[in-house]
């Protein structure tokens, strides 16, 4: 093997140059402009659920959702913010610059917590969708809204519990880079092994159940399209097609909103399920620069996924449109 072979293999197919661009592209650019997209569309998604009332499910579950996606876009702003800080403003001043590095590691940990709720209440959200159409009756009085909230709640407890087990013990060191011979904040005594099994866990579980819950609700749709299409005659079968044109509408919202988080998460389900099969792909392998680059594709479209859920709203859910044109259409054009 020659030495051009070895250097090939040793950057893991990305080179040094071409990972410190791309660095630049998601860390100083892409980051920064999704995050500030994500916390300005779920202020508005907020204040729209607010006004709408969360005396049903639906309304409710959209506005928790909505609550942790803006929590997550904040902490994706401020980690944006504290990186560009260590690494383009107090590059080798020393105190602010470990400062804004502390405050870019806590981001990340704490951005963990919003990112599980905003799950735990997609997952809820499909499930108690796919179980109006399987079994309706039960489900309108079983799974109440308060009942929802409690299941939301009492993950979300579960997962913040989990979370402050691995982080607390956690501190900042400031080490040495033997490679540049740079000091740099690290992280320590973080129980890492502990929230990657529950992290990795959850994670697979509750992507595998919304898969299934789109292909479930996606039939429903089509099965529901064709009964109402055959039937469309007569007083009363035009108010079951209101009803059903009502009922399809929350449908593909909810499906919507699912097919993003799916598409959205896939990376981060790929970069798990690559990091588990091939030992090399980490950050300390032969893999590390395609694993860091994979690490910031997930990073961006996790934050995404946060981001993009208003135009859902707008465009599948009437009166969210409705509400949201008489709360903004009283602003100055």
């Amino acid at each position: 093997m020659d030495n051009s072979t070895a250097g090939f293999i040793a950057k893991g197919l990305i080179s040094d140059e071409t990972l410190a661009y791309l660095t630049i592209l998601f860390r100083l650019v892409l980051n920064p402009a999704v995050g500030i997209l994500g916390f300005c569309a779920n202020v508005i998604n907020v204040v729209v659920f607010y006004k709408m009332g969360l005396t049903d499910g639906v309304t409710q579950n959209f506005f928790i959702l909505s609550i942790s996606d803006c929590c997550l876009a904040t902490v994706s702003i401020i980690g944006s913010v504290s990186y560009i800080l260590y690494t383009q403003v107090y590059v080798g001043v020393g105190g602010p610059e470990y400062t804004a590095q502390v405050v870019y590691c806590a981001s990340i940990l704490i951005g963990a917590f919003p990112h599980s709720v905003s799950m735990v209440t997609t997952v809820v959200i499909a499930v108690i969708r796919c179980l109006c159409v399987a079994i309706p009756l039960r489900v309108k009085f079983l799974m109440t809204a308060r009942r929802q909230l409690a299941v939301i709640l009492a993950f979300s407890s579960c997962s913040a519990g989990l979370l402050i087990y691995a982080f607390s013990p956690s501190r900042a060191v400031l080490v040495n880079n033997p490679l540049t011979n740079t000091p740099f904040i690290l992280i320590v005594d973080l129980k890492w092994f502990e929230y990657t099994v529950y992290s990795n866990a959850t994670s697979y579980i509750g992507f595998i159940i919304v898969i299934i819950c789109v292909i479930v609700l996606t039939i429903s749709l089509n099965r529901s399209s064709s009964f109402r299409e055959k039937s469309a005659s007569g007083a009363s079968a035009g108010e079951q097609t209101k009803d059903g044109r009502k009922e399809a509408r929350v449908i593909k919202t909810v499906v919507f909103v699912s097919i993003v988080f799916i598409v959205c998460y896939l990376p981060a389900m790929t970069v798990t399920m690559i990091g588990t099969l091939v030992k090399e792909f980490s950050t300390v392998g032969i893999y590390r620069n395609a694993n860091l680059l994979n690490l910031m594709i997930m990073e961006l479209f996790i934050v995404i996924n946060a981001s993009v859920n208003v135009f859902i709203y707008y465009f599948f859910n009437t009166r969210f449109r409705t509400t949201f044109d008489t709360v903004f259409g009283k602003l100055p054009k």
